[in-house]
């Protein structure tokens, strides 16, 4: 065997450095394509809470639209007819009755204390997350930019344009959200991404606000004749006019209680983010 041949092969000492640093080398390979595979995770994480919160204020928006048409088809209910008899010799005069009462618009009252100052994410509305506010057809979409503040909610919300909700944003004496619609007819509905409807005072229970449809007593009736047939005649009109004055409460009741019941069913259904949310994509 050659001497020489010995002295060419690398010591145990030079093979157990060449070892280290290829593990060194190894390690820091992985440790990169960790990271990537971390950040590649995390990105589509974030794509796919952004489309459930896309999803569930499209489904918010549509569900408001229905519950929209239902509460208006209830104010439109017909009142009390006006009814007017004659005997065969008699005259019947209409009296004034008791003063109507004015409709007065919907409104909503939050129930978290805010200031104009309020970080939106210190509320736990993080950048993206949405505000939307809906009034009669129309509906105004805030998107958190994630340095903003409850000002900058309310000045988009007051943006009067014709393609968003007809209403009006301010905080009461206490530092409440009040949101006002423009109008005595069309009803408010205020939901978001996620919970952040909630963080503002508006959750599933207090986010559907209807107007105050006008009202008055029955104008009362008097009559002069020379015949008892024309008193019978005006009596029977009137209790036939109570009765479809009571009718017609009975079923605007009836659809209000039912939109109510529907706004807060939906607003439940929708109110989740996250992995829970993206099972409404559907229904974008």
């Amino acid at each position: 065997m050659a001497i020489g041949g010995i002295g060419s092969t690398p010591s145990f000492w030079q093979q157990d450095q060449t070892f280290w640093q290829q593990a060194r080398e190894n390690d820091s390979s992985t440790a990169a394509t960790d990271s990537v595979i971390n950040a590649i995770s995390s990105a589509e994480t974030n794509l796919g809470k952004g489309l459930a919160g896309i999803a569930n204020a499209t489904a918010l928006n549509r569900v408001n639209s229905q519950i929209t048409a239902l509460v208006e088809q209830a104010l439109q209910s017909p009142g009390s007819p006006s009814s007017s008899s004659s005997g065969s010799s008699g005259t019947s005069t209409p009296a004034s009755g008791k003063a109507t009462a004015s409709a007065s618009p919907a409104r909503g009252t939050g129930t978290v204390v805010l200031s104009t100052s309020t970080s939106l994410v210190t509320l736990g509305i993080l950048p993206g997350g949405t505000i939307t506010v809906g009034s009669g057809v129309n509906t105004t979409t805030y998107t958190s930019t994630g340095t903003d503040t409850v000002a900058d909610l309310l000045n988009a919300i007051n943006v009067d344009l014709p393609t968003n909700a007809n209403v009006t944003a301010s905080l009461s004496d206490e530092g409440q959200l009040l949101i006002t619609s423009r109008d005595d007819k069309s009803s408010i509905f205020i939901g978001g991404s996620g919970t952040d409807a909630a963080a503002i005072g508006f959750g599933a229970r207090n986010n559907t606000f209807l107007p105050k449809a006008a009202s008055g007593s029955s104008p009362a009736s008097s009559s002069s004749s020379t015949s008892g047939g024309a008193t019978g005649s005006s009596a029977s009109n009137s209790s036939n006019s109570k009765g479809a004055a009571t009718e017609a409460a009975k079923a605007s009741q009836s659809y209000t209680t039912l939109a109510a019941e529907v706004a807060s069913s939906a607003a439940t259904l929708l109110s989740d983010s996250g992995e829970g949310g993206t099972l409404v994509d559907m229904l974008a």
